[in-house]
């Protein structure tokens, strides 16, 4: 079965990319993929590669055995927490019919996620481009919707949920990755956010902590997202973050899209071509994207800086999808920063610095020795570790300005006030 691949070019336009098989076996196992770009799209000014394992030449491509899903669409499939929709969905869709449940597929969930909310540029269908998959199955909820939407979290969480609570958060989408709870909702304009929802046995606020680390990320001039907190109780919070995959249609487009115009995304995860099995490193993720950047300098710079808060927050929620490119008309770029989580336990395993690096015991120092491989002489990389450092050094005072509890903030002490802190003061 062919899926018709369209995608929105960077200068506007949506037009057909090409077609995509999935193989799958007798037991619907994913075995591989073959992807053929349309020839049209191929002579199209401004037509670009989807992803480095799809250079724009004719003929089909074969994914390789390592990496039997071209990253791009992987990119736009459900994690762990929209396939936990998917599933319970159909298992009530068949027991409502009176079927027996299907047994869903990497086919079902590239194509079961709804179009409006899909990450990314891409979009499927089976006819040719005339309807797009998934349809919708409701409206996409509404900020108004955010208690109704935390309260079926919870009852999936526990294993509770009413036909109600999977219809609204499958509705809200399932595209976003990871295995916490969210959703996609409209505001009063009609952009799309994210929604990112507490979980009932979170050890402290983790929204409100990820909202103040994002402060802190763009006072050490990171760029991120436009976001915002919603409190809903105590301890609880929702953080609020404007999708970037999307650009807000401008007042002279009366027919624009839902949602707004799509950008391209893929994460670094596709960049690298990562392997199931294969461990990426910083140094490898910079020297990679000095090849697909559009501007090498500039985002090899980022990158590096993002590394150097990343440890000096200790964030160890940190691997190859929580880092993310957009696709500009010259290439790909450095995404808004997302999934930045301090952590007060030091024992998760995070992305090295370099190969074969630990991946725990991550030590600034390392980082300040590779400088060169982010297009930074040593001098300049000390500096921006200095000022990563200083925009850092106050977040109790924006934890006390936020109201957060002073036991968390005590908690919150061990990330903050890591080696790493010490190290970039010595």
């Amino acid at each position: 079965m062919a899926i018709h691949v369209e995608v929105e070019l960077p200068g506007g336009g949506q037009v057909h990319a090409g077609d995509l098989d999935m193989h799958l076996n007798r037991g619907g196992a994913l075995v591989g993929c073959t992807f053929r770009y349309d020839t049209a799209y191929l002579r199209r000014p401004g037509a670009y590669a989807l992803c480095p394992e799809l250079p724009l030449t004719p003929g089909n491509i074969p994914s390789g055995s390592d990496r039997p899903l071209f990253g791009v669409f992987a990119d736009c499939q459900p994690d762990q927490w929209g396939r936990t929709l998917l599933f319970n969905a159909e298992r009530r869709a068949a027991r409502a019919e009176g079927r027996r449940f299907l047994t869903l597929t990497e086919l079902d969930f590239l194509l079961g996620v709804q179009d409006e909310t899909r990450l990314g540029a891409l979009r499927f269908s089976l006819d040719d481009g005339r309807t797009f998959l998934g349809p919708a199955r409701s409206e996409v909820p509404d900020l108004v919707d955010l208690p109704s939407l935390t309260e079926a979290a919870d009852a999936v969480a526990q294993h509770r949920e009413t036909d109600r609570d999977v219809r609204l958060l499958v509705a809200a989408g399932t595209s976003m990755g990871g295995a916490r709870p969210k959703a996609t909702v409209k505001d009063e304009a009609g952009d799309l956010w994210m929604a990112k929802l507490p979980e009932s046995n979170d050890r402290w606020d983790v929204q409100a902590w990820e909202y103040l680390t994002l402060r802190l990320a763009s006072d050490a001039g990171i760029e991120v997202p436009v976001a915002r907190l919603h409190r809903i109780g105590p301890g609880r919070s929702i953080l609020l973050t404007r999708r970037f995959d999307r650009r807000p249609v401008a007042r002279d487009e009366p027919d624009g899209p839902a949602g707004g115009r799509r950008i391209g995304f893929i994460s670094a995860d596709s960049l690298t071509q990562k392997a199931f099995f294969e461990v990426i490193d910083y140094r490898t993720l910079a020297e990679t994207l000095a090849d697909h950047s559009g501007r090498p300098a500039t985002d090899g710079h980022d990158l590096f800086r993002r590394v150097a808060f990343t440890l000096l927050v200790r964030n160890v929620d940190d691997h190859m999808k929580n880092h993310g490119f957009l696709r500009r008309a010259d290439g790909w770029s450095l995404s808004p920063l997302f999934d930045v989580n301090p952590n007060p336990f030091a024992v998760a395993e995070s992305t090295p610095l370099v190969p074969g690096g630990s991946r725990i015991d991550r030590d600034v120092r390392e980082l300040l020795a590779t400088s060169d491989s982010y297009g930074l002489r040593p001098d300049d990389a000390r500096g921006v570790l200095a000022e990563v450092a200083a925009a850092t050094a106050g977040w109790t005072r924006v934890a006390r300005e936020m109201g957060l509890p002073s036991e968390e903030i005590a908690l919150m002490a061990e990330a903050f006030e890591n080696p790493n802190r010490d190290e970039a003061a010595a």
